[in-house]
């Protein structure tokens, strides 16, 4: 996939941004589920805010400097991700504890979809809020729906399933309901 930045950066620069961040998805498991489009755009992101401060004086080529500020970028998003893997110990729900008022994630209500008293313009209406908000989740997000809810497992399946501990299931849970009620279609889950 292509992106364009409409002319904000040179090729060289794409390319180097490129190189770095392959190089560091090598090394980080973290930032090789991450998508390269959305750690490129983030690291041009701030070469953008700095390539102004480069000085030429310094003895480093432009492409250096913009390698070690694309490094450091990456180098803070791991770190950051290091620290929420570690905070997360610190938030843990207990196993006997409901997470809320039905132990069940966020799974769609196909029957609302599928009722006779929905007119067929506004099921498919619905079909296209429904797919588009679901195009916003992370892919493990959307994983995370289809196994919660055509698969049937519980949070605590999924859990074992992603070995992720059982709060950081939940977030991702709360933010897939988040992100269904901004877009009014909060009835729609389960």
């Amino acid at each position: 996939m292509s992106l364009n930045y409409g002319g904000l950066f040179e090729s060289w620069e794409i390319a180097v941004a490129k190189k770095v961040i392959n190089d560091y998805r090598r090394e980080h498991e973290y930032l090789a589920r991450e998508g390269l489009d959305d750690l490129l755009q983030e690291c041009l992101i701030r070469w953008l805010e700095v390539r102004d401060r480069y000085d030429p004086k310094r003895g480093a080529s432009k492409k250096t400097y913009m390698a070690e500020v694309i490094a450091s970028a990456l180098r803070k998003l791991v770190e950051k991700a290091k620290t929420d893997k570690r905070k997360a110990i610190y938030e843990s729900v207990s196993l006997e504890e409901p997470l809320n008022d039905d132990e069940d994630g966020p799974t769609l209500k196909g029957k609302l979809v599928e009722s006779e008293d929905i007119p067929p313009q506004a099921k498919s209406e619905l079909k296209i809020d429904i797919s588009r908000v679901f195009q916003k989740l992370t892919p493990q997000e959307q994983k995370l729906c289809k196994l919660i809810g055509e698969e049937g497992l519980s949070i605590n399946e999924a859990c074992k399933y992603f070995s992720k501990h059982r709060s950081v299931v939940y977030r991702d849970v709360l933010r897939i309901r988040k992100l269904f009620e901004e877009e009014g279609l909060k009835d729609y889950l389960k």
